[in-house]
């Protein structure tokens, strides 16, 4: 069921406006910008310590400071990096879908939540995430689906883990959905009832 879902999202043709492109474009300057202050931040903190190590404990408070501040910045960054790529893959995306490419495992999770609340107070039966399967990440090893499991698994949700996507189960123990699909268009739709 959950792939027959997941096939009739993918199966549109999805093409960039320049917008989309120069949201993605703004997106993707802001994590290298982000890296470029961590390692700035990172050299501001090795300095501060051989200052205090070696007796320039002024100098070492000021690096300190400016290593602090530098981290607060890379946050500030980051979030808007990740509310850009957020915003972009799901635009129009159903409200049991979530696409959490482009964000890094924290802020993965937390959009996740979020969406996972905004389902259980609307009753949905499922919430299907689409996690990619890696192959953007370092050594193309997937970190954000590992990290959706261990969250469901958490709080005690039944998945079904799948090739780029994990669907999550949100009905409680006394519902029972009845599944029907509906062909309109060559789009397949997905609706839910549920039987109480």
């Amino acid at each position: 069921m959950g792939n027959t879902h997941i096939s009739s999202i993918s199966s549109s043709s999805y093409e960039l406006s320049s917008s989309q492109f120069d949201v993605l474009t703004k997106a993707k300057s802001l994590r290298r910008k982000t890296w470029q202050i961590h390692i700035e931040a990172r050299e501001a903190s090795e300095q501060s310590q051989y200052g205090y190590q070696h007796g320039s404990k002024s100098k070492a408070d000021m690096l300190s400071i400016e290593k602090n501040y530098l981290y607060e910045q890379m946050q500030t960054e980051n979030c808007l990096a990740a509310k850009l790529f957020f915003e972009h893959y799901n635009e129009g995306c159903l409200e049991n879908v979530i696409d959490l490419y482009g964000l890094y495992v924290q802020e993965a999770l937390k959009y996740l939540e979020k969406r996972l609340h905004d389902c259980r107070s609307k009753s949905m039966p499922r919430l299907t995430a689409i996690t990619g399967k890696g192959n953007n990440s370092s050594q193309n090893i997937a970190k954000i689906k590992p990290a959706v499991e261990n969250f469901a698994l958490d709080i005690q949700l039944e998945r079904d883990v799948y090739n780029g996507h994990i669907v999550l189960d949100l009905r409680t123990e006394d519902q029972t959905v009845v599944d029907v699909l509906f062909r309109e268009n060559n789009y397949l739709t997905h609706f839910c009832f549920r039987v109480y």
